[in-house]
């Protein structure tokens, strides 16, 4: 299994309501296409932009080159009316897992971006994933759970974004 993560940083906020509107429909469209399994979006906490993420399990990088992908307008493509507000858009292809972490209601996603795995996090036992396609924007990337006071805690650790979830995960493992 591969893991997609999708990050943004939106700078239109007369538009940011209706893009978030989109963005849920959007996560449910890519969900129909064979080969997502899972995903669910996020919005940070703390940290630096980009302040939106979408994470996805999916059965190998394989899906993003299919037709059924593409004409779910994966890529992008259905995106482009909110282009004009994208300061940040990532994409990444990580491998270290199989499924995607679900993250509930309380509950924050952890993130650490390094150049190796040895970065420890207060209290989260991360699992590291290595980047293996698209952007490639950090080498690793350390992904936990924090659960109620632990998130105060971790506000103020350097280099820790926490993400909590604005929807449901989607699509459990068939």
């Amino acid at each position: 299994m591969t893991i997609y993560m999708v990050q943004h940083a939106f700078s239109r906020p007369d538009w940011e309501d209706g893009w978030n509107a989109w963005y849920a429909g959007n996560l449910k469209v890519l969900m129909a296409v064979p080969g997502f399994l899972t995903g669910q979006r996020f919005k940070a906490l703390n940290g630096l932009p980009p302040r939106y993420m979408a994470v996805y399990t999916v059965d190998s990088p394989a899906v993003f080159e299919t037709e059924r992908y593409r004409q779910a307008g994966g890529g992008g493509v259905n995106s482009q009316r909110f282009r004009p507000a994208y300061q940040v858009w990532i994409r990444n292809l990580f491998e270290g897992i199989e499924t995607a972490p679900e993250v509930r209601d309380g509950e924050c996603l952890v993130c650490v971006d390094g150049p190796e795995k040895r970065i420890e996090v207060p209290d989260v036992r991360l699992t590291w994933l290595a980047s293996t396609g698209f952007h490639r924007s950090t080498p690793y990337r350390g992904i936990g759970i924090a659960v109620g006071k632990q998130e105060q805690t971790l506000r103020s650790v350097e280099g820790v974004t926490l993400y909590r979830p604005i929807t449901a995960r989607l699509g459990p493992l068939a």
